[in-house]
């Protein structure tokens, strides 16, 4: 950092570009220094032997230094404490400087994209994936670090009992089925139907030809049995439509027999790696005991603060992201990304808080992850880019 120091006003000009230009006036400043002109200066007596003649910067003839008397008396000041006087002139010179600096530096720090240093990464989602049915822990299909896709099973339950009662409700079904498939006992009651119908007529027709040949009990059995056959004939017909609601009503049976054998299926919920395996094999698992933890690793969370006196929620929502990391061998590595969260509360420093979702990327050749949850990066947020479209679920 460079700085030039005057009398009663500081100039700082830092490398960095964030302070440069910056204005310090201190308490016993005077302001008629400001505009080059005279302050109102303390009439002396002449010069006493012992005063010093200090050379002015401006060629002008030399000035004559009275010697300041200190408190108590004393004559005058050593030589140690008696300074030179600068021009007013490059005084004013280098304060009209200053002045044009101050509001340069004050729009660059404006224009200036937030940079968030130590920025927390951590994970997106997780899951303690549970199991969902009770039993013995049959088979562990998958180990720590594997790395597995959403519906991989890493687990199996023991399934016997409901390998059985799905074989028993199979079977009911197929029979049901069978059943309301068939229409021999409505083709049976139409067939009959007509036979009772034939034997009424012909015997009605032979009390006509002959009458009293036939006798009226029998015209009436032989008319009541006709009636029967057509009544049978729906009877047929309402017994194959309840067949077929049975066959679907054992048709759910075998679902649920299936479901239950599919329950004994532990899988991963997300993509992500398997981190840690709770039990081991054969061991009697609770409905709910968790059996293994899987993070994504794919997409991780920066979490970092921004000054709300620098930076406002509308220049930093939505607005894409870089985050470096250093890793172990000093390499530094980048990340894609954008702000996903905005908090509309101001913490009590002046912060709030900011979310940002990075692109993760494994290195190359294995299946091992460069961003990590724990790291800390820095975020560079790009507010002078435009912001994208909001994330939805």
């Amino acid at each position: 950092m460079a700085s030039d120091r005057l009398v009663g006003v500081d100039l700082v000009a830092r490398d960095g570009g964030r302070d440069r230009g910056m204005l310090t006036v201190s308490p016993g400043f005077r302001p008629g220094l400001l505009g080059g002109g005279n302050a109102p200066v303390e009439k002396k007596p002449p010069a006493e032997a012992g005063g010093h003649r200090v050379a002015s910067d401006t060629g002008s003839p030399p000035i004559k230094a009275p010697p300041i008397k200190a408190p108590g008396g004393s004559r005058g000041m050593s030589q140690s404490h008696t300074g030179q006087i600068p021009s007013l002139t490059l005084r004013a010179c280098m304060v009209a400087v200053a002045l044009t600096l101050l509001p340069v530096a004050t729009a660059r720090a404006a224009d200036a994209e937030p940079v968030l240093e130590r920025c927390l990464v951590s994970l997106m989602e997780e899951a303690k994936v549970p199991a969902r049915e009770g039993g013995v822990l049959e088979e562990l299909l998958a180990r720590e670090g594997d790395v597995v896709k959403r519906g991989d099973v890493i687990a199996k339950i023991d399934d016997n009992q409901p390998q059985m009662e799905r074989r028993k409700a199979k079977a009911e079904h197929d029979q049901t089925v069978a059943k309301a498939e068939s229409d021999v006992d409505v083709r049976y009651a139409v067939a009959a139907e007509k036979v009772a119908q034939i034997e009424y007529e012909k015997a009605a027709e032979s009390d006509r030809k002959v009458p009293g040949s036939v006798t009226r009990v029998e015209l009436n059995r032989l008319q009541l049995n006709e009636q029967k056959s057509e009544l049978q004939i729906e009877q047929a017909q309402l017994e194959k439509k309840v067949s077929t609601m049975a066959a679907i009503s054992k048709g759910v049976e075998v679902d649920a027999a299936e479901n239950a054998i599919e329950r004994r299926l532990i899988k991963s919920p997300l993509d992500g790696v398997v981190v840690q395996l709770f039990p081991h094999e054969g061991e009697w698992m609770q409905p709910g005991d968790p059996l293994a933890r899987v993070v994504r690793a794919d997409k991780l969370r920066v979490e970092a603060y921004v000054d709300s006196s620098r930076w406002n929620p509308e220049q930093v929502r939505d607005r894409p992201v870089t985050a470096e990391v250093v890793l172990a061998d000093n390499r530094r590595e980048q990340f894609k990304g954008r702000i996903v969260f905005t908090s509309p509360i101001v913490e009590s420093g002046g912060d709030y808080r900011v979310f940002a979702e990075v692109e993760n990327r494994q290195i190359e050749g294995t299946q091992q992850w460069l961003l990590r949850a724990g790291q800390t990066a820095t975020l560079v947020i790009h507010s002078k880019e435009p912001p994208l479209p909001a994330v939805r679920k």
